[in-house]
């Protein structure tokens, strides 16, 4: 990896608790169509800052592999299976779209916007961000989901 991550101190800090951060499997997009949650407020200070970053506390609550993907910004491949997420956890987490935000957003990401990790449930994967990106941008909301 050639480009430095953001959070790269953060994430210095749990690789010394022998915790591997980010996971060594990363992939390179390539104009990649994703989906994220965002504030209808285009200048939220949320708005595509992960949730380490805007609660360094809740890194130290969390289990291990956990911490890491605080430092990644969640993103969906699909968006029936972003909003399906969403309602989930909106019905277990009260408020959750105070900490999410309250509108789906889409987006192109590629190499030169970090590396992400494979895709998981509800085709959720993380975006480790490389310093130079911002999504700000690139992403474009579609549809408020309060």
């Amino acid at each position: 990896m050639t480009e430095k991550l953001k959070y790269k101190r953060e994430i210095e800090k749990i690789q010394q608790m022998g915790i591997c951060c980010p996971p060594d499997e990363l992939i390179v997009p390539n104009n990649l169509q994703t989906f994220r949650f965002v504030f209808e407020d285009p200048y939220h200070i949320k708005n595509h800052k992960p949730p380490g970053a805007n609660n360094p506390q809740r890194v130290l609550n969390e289990k291990d592999q956990k911490k890491c993907s605080l430092y990644g910004l969640s993103c969906f491949k699909r968006p029936d299976s972003a909003k399906q997420f969403f309602l989930e956890h909106s019905k277990h987490i009260p408020k959750f779209y105070k900490a999410v935000g309250e509108t789906l957003s889409t987006g192109l990401i590629d190499g030169n916007d970090g590396l992400i990790t494979e895709e998981g449930k509800h085709t959720h994967f993380d975006l480790f961000e490389f310093e130079s990106c911002n999504l700000s941008n690139k992403f474009i909301p579609i549809e408020k989901l309060i």
